[in-house]
């Protein structure tokens, strides 16, 4: 009698264990499963930063491209040659007249003031 409850005994100490064993096992693969899915998580996140990103960077040089198309046919104007020769080179045409005004008008002396 003895006998078979030593074995009862043992066999359900072998139980128990396996139990535990098996619950530890499954909480180890449950820990990795979500370690593996947060990271994965953070990845797709990171991804997703760096595509809106890149779509900026993408519209601000399509603007920027469409910018430099513009002056390249603006610079081939007649206008452009125009604005060149009167702003950089001071060339006007030659039934052109030009009028400035006087930066400063220049005092005349007065008997009053001070020419003896």
């Amino acid at each position: 009698m003895k006998n078979k409850l030593v074995r009862k005994n043992h066999k359900l100490e072998y139980g128990i264990v396996s139990l535990l064993l098996l619950i530890a096992v499954t909480l180890l693969i449950t820990g990795v499963f979500i370690y593996l899915r947060r990271t994965a998580e953070d990845r797709y996140q990171q991804r997703l930063e760096e595509k809106e990103r890149l779509i900026r960077l993408k519209a601000e040089e399509e603007l920027r491209a469409k910018t430099i198309e513009e002056r390249k046919a603006y610079v081939q104007t007649r206008s452009y040659m125009e604005d060149v020769a009167r702003e950089v080179l001071g060339l006007v045409y030659k039934d052109e007249i030009i009028f400035r005004p006087n930066a400063t008008p220049t005092p005349t002396p007065t008997p009053e003031a001070g020419g003896k």
